[in-house]
């Protein structure tokens, strides 16, 4: 099982590193400028060592000599936590006094005859204060050492100093930053409760009125998917009553003439074998209408939202031809013309749905148009919109009755169709609308009956 991120800890795993990070830049920067003002003033210090070690020094028949007392020289070279050397160098580069081998300057002195360095003396890392001085016109360099156990002990002093305190800002920081997280995602928490409450037949809107900004896209999202959904249970609750409504007349009456052809088998006068037949022609009546409406009652459930949704490239022709030998026999025995007018009209589409489509609006208009009369199909493309028109002789439909022939189990005029149930046109408006097309119903201009007309959007690229 893979186990789910926490948003709070996604949060902290963010916020740590950019803390420690910040933390890291603020304390290097104090301890830089610490650092450097701790050494500065030990180095002034090392410098006075040298300053001192200069008022000592006196050219002896022109020869320097430096005259320390002992107690001078234990004054200046005693300290509690380093050792101190000196030397001075006279103008040869030779040793004049003091310890031998302490580090020369690495690059030439400055104008001001002092510098500060880094050396080795006697395996030991030191620190070097020189200091150029003239003496009764005797140029001199006078050199003073020390180790660095107190520099090195001012360094941990100060990264004591500041880490603990910033360690525990961090820990703070924290501390806060985790109670400012769960109170943000709060409403996060409120929304999950308030959804956790309902109960599954509850598909009404989730409330915004305290959603923060950043959440609100998320409810508005949540909200249309509610509505979506509702929309969907209300179709498959309207299908399914509109079926049982419809599936019970046929039923009861192949019920009632199966069980009354039983009867005058089973009854004591002999059976015309006439009458038997009229009532097995009834029963086979009734059945092919109870298919028909099985048949259309599947098309319509594949039509709704939730069905079959795959779309694909291709024309309006390709799907014409596919039913065109479905529906000639058909429209042969009616002794009515069904005729063809096509050219290109791509789009992209579910092809079952749209041959189930073309399938009710022929099977409509050859239904309404007398024998002898003709019935024309045609696909075209205007301004990059696939159109299917489809054209009959019939008596056409009122103005008033266009809108409501659409909806389902509709009759016009109250029409008792034993082979028809009403469902054809709704059918065909939910495949159009699952296409994201038009339907329109008008009087065919040279037919003169009714004409349907389908107009597809362009597909993509077009």
């Amino acid at each position: 099982m893979i186990r789910q991120p926490s948003l709070r800890r996604l949060l902290l795993i963010w916020l740590l590193p950019a803390m420690l990070a910040l933390v890291a830049a603020g304390g290097l920067m104090a301890y830089g400028i610490a650092l450097r003002s701790a050494t500065w003033a030990y180095d002034r210090a090392l410098l006075d060592t040298s300053l001192a070690l200069s008022g000592q020094i006196h050219i002896v028949s022109g020869h320097p000599v430096l005259n320390l007392p002992s107690q001078a020289q234990e004054i200046l070279l005693t300290d509690r936590y380093d050792n101190v050397f000196y030397e001075v160098i006279g103008p040869q580069g030779e040793s004049v006094a003091g310890h031998r081998g302490i580090p020369r300057p690495p690059q030439q002195l400055p104008e001001d005859g002092r510098i500060y360095y880094d050396g080795w003396f006697h395996d030991r890392e030191v620190r070097v204060a020189a200091l150029f001085v003239l003496r009764e016109g005797i140029p001199l360099l006078i050199l003073a050492a020390e180790t660095q156990t107190k520099r090195d002990n001012l360094v941990r002093e100060i990264l004591t100093s500041m880490l603990l305190p910033e360690l525990l800002l961090v820990a703070a920081t924290l501390g806060l930053g985790w109670l400012g997280i769960r109170h943000g995602l709060k409403p996060v928490e409120d929304l999950r409760e308030q959804l956790s409450q309902r109960s599954h037949h509850d598909l009404s809107a989730v409330s915004s009125d305290r959603v923060p900004r950043e959440i609100g896209p998320l409810v508005e999202e949540l909200n249309h998917l509610l509505s979506r959904l509702d929309g969907s249970l209300s179709a498959q609750r309207n299908f399914v009553s509109d079926a049982a409504h419809q599936l019970r007349t046929p039923l009861a009456a192949l019920q009632a003439q199966a069980e009354l052809a039983l009867r005058r088998l089973n009854g004591p006068a002999p059976t015309q074998t006439g009458e038997l037949r009229a009532e097995l022609e009834r029963i086979l009546a009734a059945t092919r209408r109870l298919t028909h409406l099985a048949h259309q009652l599947l098309a319509l459930a594949r039509a709704e939202p939730g069905g079959e949704q795959a779309m694909k490239p291709l024309d309006l022709v390709e799907v014409v031809h596919q039913c065109a030998e479905t529906w000639h026999p058909r429209a042969l025995e009616r002794n009515i013309d069904l005729g063809f007018d096509l050219a290109p009209a791509p789009l992209l589409g579910h092809p079952r749905l749209l041959e189930e489509l073309l399938s009710n609006l022929i099977d409509n208009a050859i239904h309404y148009t007398p024998a002898g009369g003709s019935v024309t199909v045609r696909t075209f493309a205007r301004d990059g919109a696939a159109v299917l028109q489809v054209d009959d002789t019939g008596p056409g439909i009122a103005p008033e009755q266009r809108e409501k022939v659409f909806e389902r189990f509709h009759r016009i005029n109250g029409e008792q169709n034993p082979e028809g149930c009403g469902l054809g046109l709704a059918i065909v408006r939910e495949i159009a609308k699952q296409h994201g097309a038009d339907v329109w119903l008008d009087e065919a201009p040279v037919l003169g009956g009714a004409r349907l007309e389908v107009s597809f959007p362009p597909p993509p690229g077009r």
